[in-house]
């Protein structure tokens, strides 16, 4: 890492309270890469954003933050963060983090095996079990953040890691997240591994960005759900992601 400026925590924090049993059978979600929380009006974008969501899926998160006590003291959502590294000079933590109004039967969070060049910071991926209201049923949620700025290769095995995880589950399956396809290549990949996973891509109306070289970089694929409604908040400029919500059913 930098000398000086990042050391690893890789470790896994709970916040808040879920305020319900179940999910579905209406599912409202919301996914955004935060960007740290930089821009000038991330707080209330995130406040408006966030109401009446079941799910909030956020990538290039933090905690140790201003901004912390809308997921401790929270009595709606219980936060799980996958934290990856923390900034020495201000103690920030950044990594994804995933908010549920019901609490997860289980979790699993995994860094990658590669670490990005200059920073040498490392990428999250979060999975989390959650009970659906189908008796028996539960729905598993993969949060993930792919590592950029690396060799195919090693984008491959972090791909490869994050995909891992769905392997043992029969029920329904979200994942989402930022999984940084710029090139045709990455993205050709992910996509067969979406294919063998058998999972259906959220189709959603875009506007590309400069700074992704016009690529799409944040995805949403599920299986065994019904999407009722996707939409991506193009007037939302507090991050270098656009938010995105999402309705399903169960």
């Amino acid at each position: 890492m930098i000398k000086g400026r990042y050391s690893k925590v890789e470790s896994l924090k709970i916040m808040g309270r879920a305020s319900k049993q179940v999910l579905g059978p209406n599912i409202e979600i919301l996914m955004w890469n935060v960007f740290k929380c930089q821009k000038k009006g991330w707080q209330d974008d995130f406040i408006t954003l966030m109401r009446e969501k079941d799910l909030i899926l956020l990538q290039e998160a933090i905690i140790n933050s201003p901004f912390d006590s809308h997921f401790k003291a929270s009595l709606q959502h219980q936060w799980i963060m996958a934290r990856s590294f923390k900034n020495i000079k201000t103690n920030i933590e950044t990594g994804v983090k995933t908010g549920s109004t019901v609490a997860a039967k289980r979790h699993y969070y995994s860094v990658s095996e590669h670490s990005e060049p200059i920073s040498k910071t490392k990428k999250m991926l979060l999975a989390s079990v959650y009970p659906l209201h189908t008796l028996g049923q539960s729905l598993l949620v993969v949060n993930a953040h792919i590592i950029n700025f690396v060799s195919l290769e090693k984008f491959k095995s972090h791909l490869d890691q994050v995909f891992s995880t769905l392997e043992h589950h029969d029920g329904p399956i979200l994942m989402a997240g930022d999984f940084n396809t710029w090139n045709s290549k990455r993205l050709k990949y992910f996509n067969q591994l979406t294919r063998l996973f058998s999972l259906n891509e959220v189709k959603m109306k875009r506007q590309p960005r400069l700074k992704h070289l016009f690529q799409h970089l944040d995805h949403i694929y599920c299986r065994g759900l019904t999407v009722v409604d996707a939409h991506v908040h193009t007037h939302i400029h507090s991050s270098d992601h656009y938010p995105i919500s999402l309705s399903l059913l169960s």
